[in-house]
């Protein structure tokens, strides 16, 4: 039986997680709506080889997007691959989810509501996939799964979502880990397990992740063309030539408002001196930037790239302001 104590602690716990359930479902509902091309999106066969590769799963394939199985895996368990429209709603559900059970996470985590409130309204602004996704990819589930397991203390967690990660982008997630590893390494935030051990756990969910789908491949027996070899068929030229053509629009994919925040949190850091995470945050958006060179999708692999390493810069940002002590 939990004591008394436990109890009431318990109990003084839940408003604050009403609180940011209703906040958060909010500002996701209001980001999500605001997408311009929502009405559109739902009603056209875009991106309907998604919902084929759901139907077909247990068959063998060859195109490089079957590399994404979770995703699809789930709408065929749960019946979402009747239509076109089905699978989408789907998609837009776990869209509208990434705010609430960031901010559930969030604040198991911080344990202080305001603490959580500021991520979740930092994030939600700011995350600008939030307002422009595409429905129909796995990309949800996978900024879902990246940032969810930023906010574990448990090496067990974090290890098992980030798996999850891999097994729903495998090639997008992994280089999310690899920058979300370089701002652990150099982490200014003391209050994760030791930086080695969390290195260690998050390189071997890249390991685990690639085993588990190579399985997967030997078994319903997929012969796939990798999302290297499909960049690399393309040349360099292709993705230069795309990239001279709106060279502005390229530098501003994330948005104004990330590009803003993410360079004053970076600031921030460099007057507290602690150069070897500012420059590993400057890393990790660079890391995003090229694969956003290297592929023909915007802003929505962008987006997955930099979910899990935003996620830890917004985390460090805000536990290290000093005025959290005089915030009951």
């Amino acid at each position: 039986m939990p004591s008394s104590a436990t109890a009431k602690s318990n109990r003084q716990a839940v408003p604050a997680y009403l609180i940011l359930l209703f906040v958060s479902s909010c500002l996701s509902v209001f980001l999500v709506m605001r997408n311009p091309w929502v009405a559109s999106d739902l009603n056209t066969d875009s991106y309907v080889w998604f919902l084929e590769f759901s139907r077909a799963i247990f068959q063998p394939q060859s195109a490089y997007y079957a590399e994404s199985i979770l995703l699809p895996l789930l709408a065929k368990i749960l019946g979402a691959t009747q239509t076109l429209i089905t699978y989408k709603l789907l998609c837009g559900i776990l869209t509208v989810c990434i705010l609430p059970i960031a901010a559930i996470f969030a604040q198991r985590y911080f344990q202080n509501l305001y603490k959580t409130l500021l991520f979740i309204v930092l994030f939600g602004l700011s995350f600008q996939y939030l307002q422009f996704y595409i429905l129909g990819f796995p990309d949800p589930l996978t900024i879902l799964l990246l940032v969810i397991a930023v906010f574990q203390k448990r090496l067990g967690a974090m290890f098992t979502l980030l798996v999850l990660a891999m097994l729903s982008h495998f090639s997008m997630a992994a280089l999310s880990v690899l920058g979300l590893i370089s701002l652990v390494y150099f982490s200014t935030n003391t209050s994760f397990y030791s930086q080695k051990n969390l290195v260690g756990a998050a390189l071997a969910a890249i390991l685990a992740g690639k085993a588990l789908l190579l399985a997967w491949y030997a078994v319903f027996h997929y012969q796939l063309l990798s999302r290297l070899d499909w960049a690399l068929g393309k040349g360099y030229i292709f993705f230069l030539e795309r990239y001279e053509t709106n060279t502005a629009g390229f530098w501003l994919t994330p948005g104004i408002p990330f590009l803003a925040l993410y360079f004053l949190i970076a600031a921030y850091f460099l007057m507290q001196k602690k150069f070897a995470f500012v420059f590993t945050a400057i890393l990790t958006l660079a890391i995003a930037y090229v694969a956003l060179f290297w592929t023909v999708d915007g802003l929505r692999v962008f987006a997955v790239v930099i979910a899990a390493p935003y996620a830890y810069l917004l985390l460090s940002f805000i536990n290290s302001l000093p005025f959290w002590r005089t915030v009951k």
